[in-house]
């Protein structure tokens, strides 16, 4: 028989496994929209880090591994920012921010 503190542990895990891929899904949805010409120019995903605040709002985006296209890694810190604000972090995670790690791009 399963403890009180098992279940809600593995009903948190899986509100933060929720949680991170409706993050990844709408970075993805936006993600289709790299152009042609800028695929073209990239060897590369560009690989960006940031914070997402418990209120969704995002802070400390970085570049973190260049496309080899100035265009596409531009193109991929534009989109996290455009993409905020995120949903709210569920408060029942226990977190008052999020690091989250993407690649943008066409590979």
């Amino acid at each position: 028989i399963a403890s009180k503190g098992k279940i809600k542990a593995a009903a948190g895990n899986a509100l933060e496994s929720r949680y991170s891929g409706e993050i990844q899904k709408k970075l993805a949805r936006a993600n289709r929209r790299v152009s042609k010409s800028i695929q073209a120019k990239a060897r590369n995903n560009a690989r960006v880090v940031f914070v997402v605040a418990a209120d969704g709002s995002v802070s400390d985006l970085q570049l973190t591994e260049s496309s080899g296209s100035a265009e596409l890694d531009q193109f991929a810190l534009t989109l996290v920012r455009k993409q905020a604000p995120f949903p709210p972090i569920p408060p029942e995670t226990g977190r008052s921010s999020w690091v989250f790690k993407a690649r943008i791009g066409p590979f």
